[in-house]
C-alpha cells in the first residue's frame, strides 16, 4: 500500500500490482501465503480505483502455479474491479497448449481485460504470446529486439511478423512497419548488442535467397519463398550469386542487370565457373560483376 500511494503522487495514469503465484516464489522470494496474496491485493486495488487510476493485477511465474490459485486471485482482483489481469510465463517454461487454455478458462471467468507476458527461455515466447491472442488475451508484452531477463521475451519484430501472416492487411493499417527496422538499430547501437543476422525481418538475410532452386522461383513469383512483402518493412529483397550454391538463372537476373546477355552454353559455363570459385570462398559483388564482364569480352 505505501508504494501504491507513492505511485500515486507521481501524477502515473495507471499502477501495476504483481505477486508471485507459484509455491517456488511464494516460499523462496516473498514468502505470503494465498491467503495473504488475495486480502493485499484486493486492498491495493480499491484504493488505486479508489483514485480514479487504471489498476493492473499480475501472477508472476503463472505458469508454475496451481490453476486454483490463479483462479482464486484473478476472480477476486476482479470481482474488485480490476482493469487488466496478467498471465506471466516468468521462466518460459509454458508451451502454446497450455497458454490457450488458461487464458480460454480466464476469458469464461473474468471481465477483465487479459495481458500475456511471456518469456522465451524455451525459444516459446511468440507462440504462446499469439496463442493467448487467440484466447483471447487483448495485450501482448513486448520489446525491441526481444530483449530482457535471461533469454528475453516476446520480440516486437518476431510477434509483428506472425501477426502479419494471418491478416496482413490489418497490420499495415495499424503499425508503421518500415519503423521496425530503424527501431531495431537505434536499441541495438543503445544498449551495445548486434542484430542476429537472421532476425526476424530486419536481419541482414531476412530476405535474402541462394539456393538456385529458390532464386529461380522467386524470381519469377517472390510468394513462393517469400511470406512478406519486404517493401512494407522498408527492406529490398537480395538475390545472393556469388556462392557455391548458385544456379544460372540467378546468374542470368544478375548479368541481365549489367546489360549483358549470354548464352545457354555460356550461361551454363560461367555459372560452373562461379560456383568452382566461390568453392574455396563466396564471390564478392565487385568479384561476381568483373567476372561476368569478362566473361563476355573474352
Amino acid at each position: 500500500m505505501d508504494d501504491a500511494r507513492l505511485a500515486v503522487d507521481t501524477g502515473v495514469a495507471g499502477i501495476d500490482v504483481l505477486f508471485g503465484t507459484s509455491s517456488l516464489l511464494r516460499e523462496f522470494s516473498h514468502g505470503k501465503d494465498l491467503d495473504y496474496i488475495i486480502e493485499s491485493a484486493v486492498q491495493v486495488i480499491d484504493y488505486i480505483k479508489s483514485q480514479g487510476l487504471e489498476a493492473r493485477f499480475s501472477s508472476e511465474d503463472s505458469f508454475r502455479s496451481l490453476e486454483d490459485d490463479l483462479l482464486r486471485v484473478y476472480t477476486a482482483v476482479d470481482a474488485q474491479g480490476v482493469d487488466r489481469i496478467g498471465l506471466a510465463d516468468t521462466v518460459g517454461i509454458a508451451t502454446p497448449r497450455q497458454v490457450y487454455a488458461l487464458v480460454t478458462e480466464l476469458r469464461h471467468r473474468v471481465r477483465a481485460a487479459i495481458e500475456f507476458h511471456g518469456h522465451n527461455d524455451t525459444g516459446c515466447a511468440i507462440a504462446n504470446s499469439f496463442a493467448a491472442l487467440e484466447a483471447g488475451a487483448t495485450y501482448i508484452d513486448t520489446t525491441i529486439l526481444g530483449i530482457g531477463e535471461r533469454n528475453g521475451i516476446t520480440p516486437l519484430g518476431g510477434f509483428i511478423a506472425r501477426m502479419y501472416t494471418v491478416d496482413p492487411d490489418a497490420v499495415r493499417a495499424k503499425y508503421r512497419l518500415d519503423r521496425l527496422a530503424d527501431l531495431d538499430r537505434m536499441i541495438a547501437d543503445m544498449v551495445g548488442v548486434t542484430i542476429p543476422f537472421n532476425n526476424y525481418l530486419t536481419g541482414e538475410t531476412a530476405f535474402t535467397h541462394k539456393a538456385g532452386i529458390h532464386t529461380k522461383a522467386v524470381l519469377l513469383n517472390p510468394n513462393t519463398y517469400e511470406i512478406f512483402d519486404p517493401a512494407d518493412f522498408g527492406r529490398e529483397r537480395t538475390i545472393q550469386v556469388g556462392h557455391r550454391l548458385t544456379g544460372h538463372n540467378a546468374v542470368a537476373h544478375r548479368a541481365l542487370q549489367l546489360g549483358l546477355h549470354f548464352g545457354q552454353a555460356d550461361l551454363r559455363a560461367i555459372t560452373a565457373e562461379i560456383k568452382r570459385r566461390a568453392d574455396e570462398r563466396p564471390l564478392t559483388s565487385e568479384e561476381l560483376d568483373a567476372l561476368l564482364r569478362e566473361w563476355v569480352t573474352a
